[in-house]
């Protein structure tokens, strides 16, 4: 049946569909992966100190930098850590490592250990914190896919996990 003076409309839900697409679901699926690669890097990089704490804490100490500690965060081919999308940036220094071995004093409270010895009777420290610093926005920042949305990069916050030391045997050393 067709009625006089009507023209009906071919293809007007085909751009209505387009518009809808490329102005509503597009941007909203773009913006939920680049959320989701960052809350991959932030839980990375929480998982990296915590697990870089935990090895300080089981392992000797070379020294007070804790120079051990950061080799074996920045090894690429590490399986123990975390992967996570800027993991490279780790290994090559655009993620500052930093490693701080404590002496607990009652009276002046936790103190930065300033003995160079390594695992000895005389140099024991009582807990260590291990930072991720990402402070400077020069130096890092999380821009995966932001960039390419033309949205400013992410400046993650500083990461620091601290845990006292334990008693035992290095892991190293025993066979």
């Amino acid at each position: 049946m067709s009625f006089p003076g009507f023209r009906p409309m071919r293809g007007q839900a085909t751009v209505e569909m387009a518009l809808v697409l490329l102005f509503g679901i597009l941007p909203l699926t773009f913006g939920l992966i680049a959320f989701l690669e960052a809350a991959w890097t932030y839980h990375g990089l929480v998982a990296l100190t915590r697990l870089g704490a935990r090895y300080a804490a089981t392992h000797c100490f070379q020294d007070s930098s804790g120079q051990n500690v950061v080799s074996w965060l920045t090894d690429l081919n590490n399986p123990s850590l975390p992967l996570f999308p800027d993991r490279q940036k780790v290994a090559t220094g655009g993620i500052q490592i930093t490693v701080q071995y404590w002496t607990h004093d009652p009276d002046l409270g936790s103190i930065p250990v300033s003995c160079n010895a390594s695992c000895n009777a005389e140099c024991v420290p009582d807990s260590v914190t291990v930072s991720v610093a990402t402070s400077d926005p020069n130096t890092y920042g999380f821009n995966r896919l932001l960039t390419g949305l033309l949205l400013p990069a992410i400046q993650p916050p500083s990461f620091s996990t601290t845990v006292p030391m334990e008693s035992g045997v290095d892991p190293d050393t025993t066979r």
